[in-house]
Parts: structure tokens; sequence; C-alpha cells
């Protein structure tokens, strides 16, 4: 099962942001990020320059199972 985590963006493409900015990341079973999104739910580059900090875990999903992780993300207020 994969979680996903509510995170505050501290670098954001490698720039501070102006105003309080938060995403989301997916943990697999294992511990390791697999994705991460904006606050829009939109998957964004891993690999962009991005420190974080998490805020709290939203819930866990099944991988093959992705409308739970849509439903998880409604739940705190995207889409």
């Amino acid at each position: 099962m994969n979680s996903v985590d509510k995170i505050q963006f501290f670098l954001f493409y490698g720039e501070v942001p102006e105003a309080t900015c938060y995403g989301y990341m997916e943990i697999n079973q294992d511990g390791n990020m697999i994705a991460l999104y904006n606050n829009y739910g939109e998957e964004i580059d891993l690999f962009g320059g991005h420190a974080m900090v998490k805020v709290r875990t939203l819930g866990k999903l099944d991988d093959e199972d992705r409308d739970n992780f849509y439903s998880l993300l409604e739940s705190d207020g995207v889409g």
C-alpha cells in the first residue's frame, strides 16, 4: 500500500515561494517517494530542486486503485 502525505514546500523549483505553498507526495510501501504533486493534485517533476517538510499523512491507497488517491486529495479540499 502506498501513502499520500501533505507537504509544505520551502523551495519550489529551486526558488523560495512567495506565499505558503503546499503539495502532496506519494510514498511506496518501501518508504520511497515515487511522485510529487502540486496543490492542485497535478504531478510535478521529482527532481525540480524542491525542498519540503511533511505536514501530515492523508491516508493509504492500493497502487492499483487510483480512485482512492483522488478521494484522499478531495478530502483535503483539492478539486
